[in-house]
């Protein structure tokens, strides 16, 4: 089928009155025009135009082009009004079986783009009305005398209930009905508001009763019924009761819904000599599908401020508590207990920091004399005991220094016994001097041979000095070869940032991990406070010195790991966010005047 055929059962008459329908229903429309195929398909021409007055389809094109272009919906934002509104527009081609029957341009005030959804949505339902012009002349003059004819003299009606009233007298006399009610949802059931051929009828009566059943049966299996139907897998036992207890011949109820939310119902009652059937359920569907936007909006227009509050408030409740969207506010819920619980459960507000095990006292051994490393039997790292020989020097030099001066002094002794025979006074005191000096230097080199060996002070490890690669080296007197720590007696350093500083007291406690013994955790307790922040890292640092209360001997100075100083108890809420706020806080008086 050619795009000239599809289009072929349109008339101008039903294009316009289709497209006036149309931009009713939209809120903000400044114009419209709808095109078409020319018969050999090789270009469009303009079939309808709304207001019946415009001058200037041209402005239309370029949306009209765009959208064949593309194929698909379209809004292109580039009109302006002599007083500078934007305007917007929104173009969508229009296929049937799979034919081009049109494109559809609508100029509108602008709207942002999370409501373009909307437009494109009430478009694409206007296709429908399309497709059911094209069938024979005959079906589309039933068409437009069922459907148009009905929607025009309800937008005629100017208040809500006397559009109601007209809907179901039109509805009746279209149809050939006994008569027909219509329902709007009121909670969960439906509550009768108009019925034809009756101004004033009893909401308690049976009748009435009855046939707000029939709709709730259709609402709650969302789906329209006709009854009787043989082949129909539908619960009707409302329609059946309704049938039997007032001896009618048919039935048909159709469920209203815009936008995802049921309306109400309708319910048309058939005669004896003009019995409902599919068709007419098909037709009557349409024309409800069409009509219930605006009877919705004229609702809600007619309605209070305090009723259109009251349901905007009803809306909102139910979009927050309905089952839309469930993963979404079910995790919504959670984090919104996480912090209920949070800003009221207290909890150990507790501080990090980086932490390093050092001894309590350090201890150095120095050369005690100028000389060349000999041997050395320890290293950084090794648990020594009290006196065990830690390095030695070279005491060759010392040695033969020790042997001249041995020599020298049994010299002098000879001299001096001279000296006294042949009772030389002067020469007696010289070489007694002499003899004194080079005794002083005995004991002198003596004392350098004893401590030519380097012994450990006391039990401890050795934390620094390794000078197995260094034999033979000359040292210098007083040059530190090693540093001593005592195996039991240890302090905790922590390096607190300073933002944190504050909460930190001398006789806190806390506990100590370190990497080396990641599962056990030993208790610490503050013992002093520097008053001086160190850089390291990009950061600023305070010391803090922490003393273990308990010791083991698998602690070796040097390990690191995390302390955590207990400061007292907190909020939760607080305790994750009071570092975010104080930086915040601080970064808002920086900039603040």
């Amino acid at each position: 089928m050619s795009g000239a055929t599809v289009v072929s059962g349109m008339s101008d008459r039903f294009s316009q009155k289709w497209l006036e329908t149309l931009c009713s229903l939209l809120p903000d429309v400044d114009s419209a025009v709808f095109m078409v195929p020319d018969a050999d398909n090789d270009g469009l021409h303009l079939l309808a135009r709304w207001p019946n007055g415009l001058d200037q389809p041209m402005d239309f094109f370029d949306s009209v082009k765009y959208a064949l272009k593309k194929q698909g919906e379209v809004c292109l934002a580039k009109a302006r009004t002599i007083d500078g509104q934007a305007l917007d527009f929104f173009a969508k081609p229009l296929y049937i079986r799979s034919d081009l029957a049109g494109v559809l341009s609508i100029k509108m005030k602008h709207l942002p783009t999370s409501k373009h959804k909307a437009v494109f949505k009430s478009l694409k339902r206007s296709i429908k009305w399309l497709g059911l012009a094209n069938q024979d002349k005959s079906e589309s003059d039933k068409f437009y005398g069922s459907v148009v004819g009905v929607l025009a003299s309800c937008f005629e009606q100017q208040g809500y209930h006397q559009g109601l009233m007209r809907m179901v007298a039109e509805l009746t006399s279209e149809f050939d009905c006994e008569r027909v009610a219509f329902a709007e949802m009121h909670g969960h059931h439906c509550n009768v508001v108009a019925l034809s051929n009756s101004a004033d009828f009893d909401q308690r009566s049976n009748l009435v009763r009855r046939i707000a059943d029939a709709m709730d049966e259709a609402v709650e299996q969302d789906r329209a019924i006709l009854y009787p139907q043989a082949d129909s897998k539908l619960i009707q036992r409302a329609h059946q009761k309704l049938q039997r207890k007032h001896d009618i011949d048919s039935l048909v109820t159709i469920p209203l819904a815009s936008s995802g939310k049921v309306f109400g119902a309708i319910t048309l009652i058939g005669n004896e000599t003009s019995p409902l059937d599919s068709k007419t359920l098909d037709i009557c569907q349409q024309i409800m599908s069409l009509l219930t936007p605006f009877l919705m909006l004229k609702r809600d227009q007619e309605r209070g401020f305090l009723a259109r509050t009251a349901g905007s408030f009803g809306n909102g409740l139910r979009a927050l508590l309905g089952i839309r969207y469930l993963k979404a506010k079910l995790v919504l819920i959670v984090m919104a207990a996480l912090l209920t619980v949070a800003s009221l459960v207290e909890a150990d507000f507790r501080i990090t920091a980086i932490a390093v095990l050092e001894g309590e006292v350090q201890r150095v051994v120095a050369a005690p004399i100028s000389g060349y490393l000999l041997s050395s039997s320890v290293r950084a790292g090794d648990t020594i005991r009290r006196g065990e020989i830690m390095a030695s020097l070279d005491d060759s030099e010392l040695k033969l220094e020790l042997t001249r001066l041995n020599g020298g002094l049994q010299k002098s002794r000879r001299e001096y016994r001279q000296a006294q025979s042949s009772r030389d006074l002067v020469g007696v005191r010289v070489i007694k001097e002499q003899i004194n000096q080079i005794i002083a230097e005995i004991e002198l080199i003596e004392q350098q041979l004893e401590s030519i060996h380097l012994t450990a002070p006391f039990d401890g490890v050795v934390i620094e000095g390794d000078l197995s690669q260094a034999l033979g080296s000359p040292v210098e007197r007083g040059q530190t070869l090693f540093k001593i720590a005592p195996l039991d007696d240890y302090r905790i350093i922590l390096k607190v940032d300073e933002s944190e500083i504050a909460y930190v007291e001398q006789g806190q406690q806390g506990l100590l991990t370190l990497s080396s013994l990641s599962q056990q955790s030993m208790p610490i307790r503050i013992e002093r406070i520097t008053s001086a922040a160190k850089a390291e890292d990009g950061a600023n640092f305070f010391r803090v010195e922490a003393s273990l209360p308990e010791s083991t001997g698998i602690l070796r100075p040097g390990m690191e790991g995390i302390g955590k100083i207990n400061a007292g108890r907190e909020r939760m809420a607080w305790i994750w966010t009071h570092e975010f706020i104080d930086w915040f806080r601080l970064w808002a008086w920086s900039w603040w005047p």
